[in-house]
């Protein structure tokens, strides 16, 4: 009888085996990126019956193991857009490696480091102009043909998509410095073209509502936000104006897509609830351009508000012929009056940061520009109020059409007990912006105070918890924040932490603002999400805490350069290399 041998070897913790597969997961993916850059053709692109043969075959595939949809559709889609980070040319040549390694002949580019100083915020600045109000006036200038400017604008990627889109369509807009000017051209048509609205779903409605009036084709593309956005709502609602929105990719509910459309509208159109907002903004201000007249019923939808704060003053500015009765907006069609410098009121989304920095740091900010009258914005105004922020709207004056906002803070925060704080409060702020009390909760537990963070609505926890594990904060059970070990938090120094969104690179940039001395600062590995949607953010942020303050354009006194003499002479120029004989 023989003894059982017994592996007495210790067994590895599941999850240590479940992170080596997902290591393994990540190089296929790196594997399957680059063997997708070699069957690119000439200008960069995998050709459509490519593309068609490799997602039929992964469709048939994810059949014989999973039945979600989201596995067959959705994570296709990424891993066709997926980016990864160049290959160091110092490690490989250009042209060495094999189908694992990072792309050649690349820098790597390190990530950001957020280390501002630690002193009390001065800055005075004229606030960039709301990036969709901005884009509304755009759309109205094409579709009338009337002449305008706006600036300062944000300059940034959806209005950049915005004017592409809306010139091709035969507007005549132009970028110039910080702003854009639309010239006195005939209205556009809505031709059957190919229209990019990059990566805004704003851009997209905007394009839908100006179609629907008349009768047309188009085809709209866009980037891997768009290709994963759900329309099924959109694609439903269309049929009741007549027109008819088709998916060009099976199974998907995103872009690209083609429109069809009859011109033929309804008196009246009730938008259901789960449309997006936007659609309605898109057909609200398209509208005057429709030959009758239409009313849209937005009774039942739950952003009736917004959509109303954001459109009507809009429309009210360029003299349409609306009228409102309890939810129902008609709009009559009519010539349109814009004025050659529309007011706009400022980016809340960027404001907001801006405002809470002396909140951080102490100090003052001075933004030149009105405060928009929107639920969501007033809703972060009377938040920042709530955790001590003295803010205030100063009258206009000179070279101030609109205003000034103030904000002051005689000290740091170190209290911010959000569970304490009106319900209603935190569930008045968009989905969007729930990295703002977030990130002022870990700024106030940062500073050694107390700091509770309650369950936010309709937040990504998972989203919320790598927040507060890259700058050194857990939440307990109960809400509170408290700093994890020195050890753990020199750990994630070294690591760069990926922003979901550029309202995520907002909330870390400002608990960089608060971080203990010993702490280098924290590391953002994706900076560009930022200046995607501010692109001078950086120059700002870096220039902390007194941002030199760019003048206002023709006020600056420029010095006339000395006219120059030209002198000709018979002497000729010998090259180096050469013998003055030669």
């Amino acid at each position: 009888m023989t003894e059982q041998s017994h592996d007495t070897r210790p067994r590895r913790p599941l999850r240590e085996v479940v992170s080596d597969i997902d290591r393994d997961i990540l190089r296929l993916l790196l594997r399957r990126h680059n063997l997708l850059a070699r069957m690119h053709n000439s200008k960069g692109f995998l050709e459509p019956a490519e593309e068609k043969a490799l997602r039929e075959s992964w469709e048939a595939a994810v059949s014989r193991v999973s039945r979600d949809a989201r596995l067959s559709g959705r994570f296709f889609s990424l891993m066709q857009e997926v980016e990864f980070l160049p290959r160091p040319s110092a490690q490989r040549e250009e042209g060495e490696g094999g189908e694992d390694g990072q792309a050649a002949g690349a820098e790597r580019r390190p990530a950001f480091n957020l280390a501002p100083a630690l002193r009390p915020v001065r800055l005075a600045m004229s606030a960039p102009l709301a990036c969709r109000a901005t884009r509304a006036w755009l759309m109205l200038a094409a579709a009338s043909g009337q002449a305008l400017r706006i600036e300062p604008c944000l300059m940034n990627d959806p209005i950049v998509d915005c004017v592409k889109a809306l010139n091709q369509l035969g507007a005549g807009l132009n970028r110039e410095e910080d702003g854009v000017t639309a010239r006195e051209t005939a209205p556009v048509g809505a031709p059957d073209k190919v229209l990019h609205v990059g990566d805004s779903a704003w851009n997209f409605f905007l394009l839908l509502g100006h179609y629907l009036g008349r009768p047309s084709r188009a085809k709209f593309t866009g980037e891997t936000s768009l290709k994963l956005a759900d329309f099924s709502a959109v694609r439903r609602f269309l049929p009741n104006l007549g027109a008819r929105l088709v998916h060009v990719v099976p199974k998907s509910d995103g872009l690209p897509a083609r429109l069809e459309c009859s011109g033929i509208l309804p008196d009246a159109a009730a938008l259901p609830a789960d449309v997006p907002a936007e659609l309605a903004e898109g057909i609200l201000l398209a509208a005057p351009f429709y030959e009758r007249a239409l009313t849209l019923d937005l009774a039942a939808h739950p952003q009736q508000q917004l959509i109303l704060a954001r459109v009507l003053p809009i429309l009210r500015a360029a003299d349409a012929d609306i009228s409102v009765t309890e939810g129902r907006v008609r709009v009559a069609p009519g010539p349109l009056r814009l004025p050659a410098r529309p007011r706009l009121p400022l980016e809340p989304e960027l404001a907001v940061f801006l405002l809470a920095l002396p909140l951080v740091l102490s100090g003052e900010t001075r933004l030149d520009g009105g405060w928009p009258q929107w639920p969501g914005a007033q809703a972060a105004w009377e938040l920042l109020q709530a955790l001590g922020l003295d803010l205030r709207r100063e009258q206009p004056g000179e070279g101030r059409p609109e205003g000034t906002v103030c904000a002051h803070a005689a000290a740091p925060l170190k209290r911010a007990s959000l569970a304490a704080l009106p319900a209603g409060l935190l569930a008045g702020l968009p989905t969007d912006w729930v990295p703002l009390p977030v990130a002022l909760a870990a700024c106030a537990a940062l500073r050694g105070g107390e700091a509770s963070l309650p369950e936010l609505p309709g937040a990504d926890m998972s989203e919320v918890t790598s927040f507060l594990h890259t700058v050194g904060l857990e939440r307990t059970a109960e809400g509170r924040l408290c700093k994890i070990e020195q050890a753990t938090l020199q750990q994630n120094a070294a690591q760069a932490w990926n922003a979901p969104s550029p309202v995520w690179a907002l909330a870390l940039a400002l608990a960089a603002c608060a971080r203990d001395t010993r702490n280098q600062g924290f590391r953002l590995g994706n900076p560009g999400i930022m200046t995607g949607l501010f692109p001078a953010f950086w120059t700002l942020y870096n220039a902390l805490p007194e941002p030199a303050a760019k003048k206002p354009a023709g006020n600056e006194k420029t010095t006339a350069a000395p006219a120059r003499r030209r002198i000709i002479t018979t002497a000729v120029a010998v090259p180096p290399e050469l013998k003055e004989e030669e």
